[in-house]
């Protein structure tokens, strides 16, 4: 167990990126986007799991709990983690942790657990980033905290809200986007369609401010279509 804490007591550098606030009420995304993969993990007979916006808060929130747990526990001089009933019941809560990953029931294994966050640092970096951005607030958390923070969302869950916005740009069934992508990769999409976004927005603003440059006329369209011609067609003939 002294292992699992210690991956659960540091940020991890070489991970995908999660989703901070930053004080301005603006975000940012925290980690190395190039590892945004698709892949799914092989966790032997559970079969294939990754954190898609299926699992991904659920896992989150039961992670956070355990590491606020875990937290309190150290500060008590009566609790040993050398303690074999203190490591029984923290596998018991950690199995919490790993049955919302798999969103079904799952025994505690140690070396499940130890792959489990292995495969997703990305968690431990996001849960890590929740508890201690204010640390005068760590309580146990519930999952209505997130949600009275997004007003405005036509859904609860923030990955699931932004699943349906990828959906609905790339006319793809909101379903696949839910169950197939990872959540790093929702995120690394939203933020470039975000960012595009804010462009267009800012630059329209900054043409229309008086004693603006005046805007380069845009092309019409980027790509035209042709058929092939008497030249193309008579090339071929020599070719033959």
């Amino acid at each position: 167990m002294n292992d699992l804490i210690g991956f659960l007591t540091q940020f991890h550098k070489d991970a995908p990126p999660f989703i901070s606030e930053n004080e301005d009420g603006s975000y940012s995304l925290v980690g190395i986007s190039d590892k945004a993969a698709t892949a799914n993990f092989d966790y032997a007979e559970l079969g294939s799991c990754k954190l898609t916006a299926k699992n991904h808060s659920d896992t989150l929130l039961a992670l956070m709990n355990f590491i606020i747990l875990v937290d309190a526990m150290s500060d008590s001089e009566e609790l040993s983690f050398e303690d074999e009933e203190v490591n029984s019941f923290l596998e018991f809560q950690f199995s919490e942790v790993l049955s919302k990953y798999f969103c079904e029931n799952v025994a505690y294994s140690h070396d499940l657990a130890i792959a489990f966050l292995k495969d997703n640092p990305q968690l431990v970096n996001e849960a890590l980033y929740n508890v201690t951005k204010d640390k005068e607030q760590i309580t146990n958390v519930d999952y209505q905290s997130i949600v009275d923070g997004l007003d405005g969302t036509q859904f609860q869950d923030p990955y699931i809200n932004i699943a349906y916005e990828i959906a609905k740009e790339f006319k793809l069934r909101p379903f696949e986007v839910i169950e197939n992508w990872s959540t790093a990769e929702l995120i690394v999409t939203f933020a470039k369609l975000a960012n595009d976004r804010s462009l267009d927005s800012f630059l329209n603003w900054k043409y229309s401010q008086p004693n603006a440059p005046k805007r380069k006329q845009p092309k019409k369209q980027a790509f035209y279509f042709e058929e092939i011609g008497e030249e193309e067609e008579n090339k071929e003939a020599l070719l033959d």
